[in-house]
């Protein structure tokens, strides 16, 4: 891993050590109601989206990260220490941090997706272009011009998948890796040490964070995948839920059935199972593997 990007990580680690608080996890949602856009999981707090609408979260509270706003929504990103979701006629509200910024989207803007990464936030307007707002100090708010399907806000960097399949990150990339990166992608999730994402022929490839080299990630066809600080977790085609990566507090020990969608966060994931009901495991120092009762979307 290049210097910089070890840096990074390090003064991640450090941030959570300091502060008891896990990695955040960026996750990428579709432009309509989806499973993949109905559960999210952060540093130490998870939300999600009932089938009424309403989003609910658990876990971590300390600077009002799981104290969503009434209304209707279409989906929900939770970061490290904030949360950002779309209403249900396209616009955006985040709650939680707000010290860069991260908490404050644009005014008037109609979004089809949101991603809350550490610090900063993105998004996808209704024509296809890319919005971030909050940290900038690496450039990860600077996105490209063009036209997007997806976007995943991490730490320092954000990456997107264009309309022609193309993926293209910006922000920490010292020696311009990540826009050399070959074929077409169905989505794409940058976490704390891996990204990962879904190839047109529903293959999953993951790298580094810094693109230094490939990442091992299980064989077989995927649905969608979600990385987390230091692990990773992915929808099969059988819809069986595989993580791998960092075991150390069992956020990479998936259960057993089938699901629709699943979210891995600091130390923790979370997972909408095929009946709606939700499923946490990992790490639960502060609530966020408890979720509510009830069904979401």
């Amino acid at each position: 891993m290049h210097r910089k990007g070890i840096r990074l990580t390090l003064t991640w680690l450090l941030l959570l050590t300091a502060t008891a608080i896990a990695g955040a996890v960026a996750i990428v949602c579709a432009s309509s109601p989806t499973p993949e856009s109905s559960i999210s999981a952060g540093a130490t707090h998870t939300c999600g989206v009932r089938t009424d609408g309403r989003v609910v979260c658990w876990g971590n509270d300390k600077v009002g990260q799981s104290s969503p706003p009434s209304g209707e929504f279409q989906s929900v990103s939770a970061g490290a220490y904030h949360t950002c979701g779309i209403r249900a006629h396209g616009s955006m509200v985040c709650w939680g941090a707000n010290s860069f910024g991260q908490s404050r989207p644009p005014w008037g803007r109609e979004f089809q997706s949101v991603s809350a990464g550490w610090d900063h936030t993105c998004g996808v307007r209704v024509a296809g272009s890319v919005e971030c707002w909050g940290a900038n100090d690496n450039g990860q708010s600077s996105p490209p011009s063009g036209e997007f399907q997806s976007v995943s806000a991490g730490t320092g960097r954000t990456c997107g998948v264009r309309v022609d399949g193309s993926m293209e990150c910006w922000g920490v990339d010292d020696n311009g890796q990540s826009r050399l990166l070959g074929g077409r992608f169905q989505s794409v999730s940058v976490g704390g040490i891996y990204i990962c994402g879904v190839r047109a022929d529903d293959r999953l490839t993951c790298w580094e964070n810094d693109f230094s080299e490939r990442y091992i990630s299980p064989r077989g066809k995927f649905k969608s995948v979600n990385s987390g600080e230091s692990h990773t977790c992915g929808v099969s085609s059988d819809d069986r839920v595989v993580c791998w990566g960092g075991t150390h507090f069992g956020g990479s020990r998936a259960s057993i059935g089938e699901f629709r969608a699943v979210s891995a966060g600091g130390r923790h994931t979370c997972g909408v199972r095929a009946d709606g009901s939700v499923d946490c495991w990992g790490d639960n120092d502060f609530g966020q593997s408890r979720p509510p009762g009830g069904e979401f979307r």
